[in-house]
């Protein structure tokens, strides 16, 4: 089936729930359409789970998400391509790398079996813990690697919750997690029966073209490693069957895959469509290949580039409106003195000066939700 670029665009925006035809009833409704919603600690603005969120819920508020976690269970934190909110059912689909790990001698760095097995027992004898109730009592390891795993009970308690031994309960004071045994969080209907190959590989390609509308296939399970000859036999399979379509977009040669009903969304945008201020770490962004080679958008988070070679600013976010990425703008949110601080503006695909009034209203909404009460231009 051939579609123009917009065409691939619409379907994608759309899929991400960005212009959904009907809005998200809830928080777990977005992780779910989504897949998963990625973590970050960085808050030079609000936090990236909660940005995602605020930008398909308008009216989320940071405070909404403990409940969907922690009494709901509706939501889960493990690996996706990085620490991520999950859908709980989504958790069998976890048990695979967990297993892994679990055989492993290391992840990142080695592991301390017998810390570990100290962790463990005080978490199943005294309840919920966080990483400030392990005191340093044990000697450093010789083989832990840099300074930032030179606490022992950390790393431990990375490892047992990477291996799926415990899981994180709920986040108190400032964003800690607080971790118990995996029993004691995970809801008794959960499925825990660990997938077979191929369960797995469906379940990541129909988690992808959910959240994505189409795919290339070097596109689906992102930073998965080692899956993608496996990967591209299950494709071919469901092609062959007719549960997926293959896709060729204007312009791009490399195929892409999508279900068949989904394509019928990608028609035409509303007009006069929002314009949003997108989180680096925004699904729709993600991929930064993709993002260049479907939306035609060059898009780097600088923050991790040296300040001298920096071109649009610390933490730039890109501007979507309807099919089209204008440009980036770098904020900051000043909360000492209630400010949403605009560092640098950079436009592409835009005339000079026919957005501005979409830019100042998308600002003042964001304002607000970073806990902010004025737009401060520099």
């Amino acid at each position: 089936m051939k579609i123009t670029r917009d065409e691939a665009r619409t379907l994608a925006i759309r899929a991400q729930g960005l212009y959904p035809e009907q809005p998200f009833a809830s928080i777990s409704a977005v992780v779910q359409q989504l897949g998963y919603v990625q973590l970050d600690t960085i808050s030079v603005i609000e936090r990236a789970h909660h940005h995602v969120l605020w930008t398909r819920l308008p009216n989320y508020r940071p405070t909404d998400l403990p409940a969907v976690e922690e009494s709901d269970r509706h939501i889960f934190e493990y690996w996706a391509h990085a620490a991520a909110y999950l859908p709980m059912d989504a958790f069998r689909y976890t048990l695979p790398r967990k297993a892994q790990i679990q055989k492993a001698d290391k992840y990142w760095y080695d592991k301390d079996p017998t810390v570990m097995k100290t962790v463990l027992r005080r978490i199943r004898e005294e309840g919920p813990l966080m990483s400030k109730d392990f005191k340093m009592e044990a000697p450093r390891s010789k083989n832990l690697g840099m300074d930032w795993g030179s606490n022992p009970y950390n790393l431990a308690l990375r490892h047992l919750f990477m291996e799926g031994k415990i899981m994180v309960a709920y986040r108190r004071q400032g964003f800690q997690k607080v971790y118990d045994l995996t029993e004691r969080v995970l809801p008794e209907h959960i499925d825990q029966r660990k997938p077979s190959v191929e369960e797995y590989l469906q379940h990541l390609i129909e988690r992808d073209l959910r959240a994505h509308g189409l795919l290339r296939q070097r596109e689906m399970g992102y930073l998965i490693s080692g899956i993608q000859p496996a990967l591209k036999k299950t494709l071919h399979r469901l092609v062959k069957a007719g549960t997926l379509t293959l896709v060729e977009v204007e312009g791009i040669t490399e195929p892409y895959f999508a279900f068949p009903e989904s394509l019928a969304n990608r028609a035409p945008l509303p007009p006069d469509p929002p314009l949003y201020l997108l989180n680096p770490f925004d699904n729709l962004v993600i991929q930064r290949q993709r993002l260049a080679d479907l939306f035609d958008f060059q898009y780097t988070l600088e923050c991790y580039v040296p300040a001298k070679k920096r071109r649009f600013g610390y933490f730039a976010l890109p501007i979507l409106q309807g099919t089209q990425f204008l440009g980036q703008i770098d904020l900051k949110a000043d909360r000492q003195t209630g400010q949403l601080l605009v560092q640098n503006t950079a436009w592409v695909n835009a005339p000079k000066g026919s957005h501005e009034a979409a830019l100042q209203q998308a600002l003042e909404q964001f304002a607000i939700f970073c806990g902010t009460a004025t737009v401060t231009w520099r």
